[in-house]
């Protein structure tokens, strides 16, 4: 799937994105160890290369996934 972003968007969602994962973090701090915690890591990895590749790409690098 291809998505294009204005930059002000890119920023916006990077804004969002950066937001749920401080949240994440937060939750999962607070998580007893089991399967909650797990699904909360997951979600985690999956969304940081996101945030990191939106990151490339509003420093001008093409990126590509």
């Amino acid at each position: 799937m291809l998505l294009e972003l204005s930059e002000v968007e890119a920023r916006e969602v990077k804004q969002a994105l950066d937001t749920a994962l401080r949240a994440l973090l937060e939750e999962m701090a607070q998580a007893a160890p089991g399967v909650h915690r797990d699904v909360l890591r997951e979600r985690y990895e999956r969304l940081d290369p996101l945030s990191r590749r939106l990151d490339m790409s509003l420093e001008g690098e093409q990126v590509y996934a």
